[in-house]
């Protein structure tokens, strides 16, 4: 028996279609990007060293590097940018010699894995669930399926079966103008907006569960900040300002759609590595520099909320200069 046209094979099939995208094979202007963009990583690096030399210590390199390899992560994929990430702080290393740590290259590493995997999250899933350009594509070939197997079965004489498929006919094409008279991708946009907001909410939970597992004599022994509560709330401040502003922008929204769902991808990703990062970071402060860890912690975080937002701004101007360029034939958007 023939199988109803849907699911994930039918969802890549109909992608590949719409924006010709091979997942097995690479052209030679991708792997410039991907080039450029290791490139772009090493000088950022190098100049602030010119600029700053204490820009060379490991936490500050990454704030150099770990711009141009997320913006990879988000246009290539996991693979590619942790290849970038990995890549882009050996090349640094060796041209310029500092404290090394595994955990360090594996920050950078995850800061080029986390925004793909964010991408296919947004893209691949959601519009799988509730892409209506993806709907009417799906319910166009249902419609021709049932259409098939009516003529199927006016040729056998089957009056049961053509009442059957002529009901599940009416009801597609239904269906289909009901979806295709929808302008607002209101359900994409809603699925977009909620991931983005629990993403960030289960971060803000686990920080503050942590912390407040954690004995206050390790607080009152922190040279710069004593007081937890205070510390949660510092620790907090970037990700609590980032669901405010993410829902006053759905409020507002009214136009431009497709903007707002690349902003939810890379609000959302920005948040985790921000999380991730300052974990893996101060750990690795604490192996290589021998410094307190929870003064590392403190350091770090202080600056979270300021870089949350310098990332997310850096990263949504550059996607959407580069993207176009990447892509001869893309889907348009919202």
């Amino acid at each position: 028996m023939d199988k109803i046209p849907g699911g994930i094979k039918h969802y890549m099939s109909w992608l590949r279609s719409q924006t010709h995208i091979n997942f097995s094979k690479w052209n030679s202007k991708k792997i410039a990007f991907v080039g450029v963009l290791i490139a772009i990583s090493v000088v950022f690096f190098i100049i602030s060293v010119r600029i700053v030399p204490i820009s060379a210590l490991p936490s500050f390199k990454f704030s150099f590097i770990g711009l141009p390899v997320k913006i990879t992560g988000f246009l290539f994929g996991p693979f590619i940018g942790a290849i970038t990430g990995i890549l882009a702080d050996l090349i640094s290393f060796a041209l310029v010699p500092t404290y090394y740590n595994v955990l360090y290259t594996l920050a950078v590493a995850i800061a080029g894995i986390i925004p793909g995997l964010i991408l296919w999250y947004f893209s691949n899933l959601g519009g799988l669930l509730f892409n209506s350009r993806y709907k009417i594509y799906k319910y166009k070939e249902i419609i021709s399926f049932y259409n098939k197997k009516y003529n199927e079965a006016l040729n056998a004489g089957d009056f049961v079966l053509l009442q059957n498929y002529s009901e599940k006919i009416a009801k597609q094409e239904v269906d289909l103008i009901v979806i295709e008279s929808k302008n607002k991708p209101t359900s994409l946009i809603n699925f977009s907006y909620i991931s983005t907001l629990i993403i960030l909410c289960i971060q803000i939970l686990i920080i503050i569960v942590t912390l407040l597992n954690i004995p206050d004599s390790v607080f009152q022994n922190n040279r710069f900040i004593k007081n937890k509560w205070f510390y949660i709330i510092l620790t907090t401040s970037g990700f609590v300002t980032m669901i405010l502003s993410v829902t006053i922008y759905r409020l507002v929204l009214r136009r431009k759609y497709q903007r707002f769902m690349d902003m939810m991808a890379i609000v959302t990703f920005c948040g985790i590595l921000e999380f991730t990062n300052v974990i893996l970071l101060s750990w690795g402060d604490y192996q290589s520099l021998k410094t307190d860890f929870w003064i590392n912690i403190t350091s770090h975080t202080l600056l979270s909320p300021a870089k949350m937002w310098f990332n997310l701004i850096v990263i949504f101007t550059a996607y959407r200069i580069i993207s176009p360029l990447i892509n001869t034939k893309t889907v348009t958007g919202y």
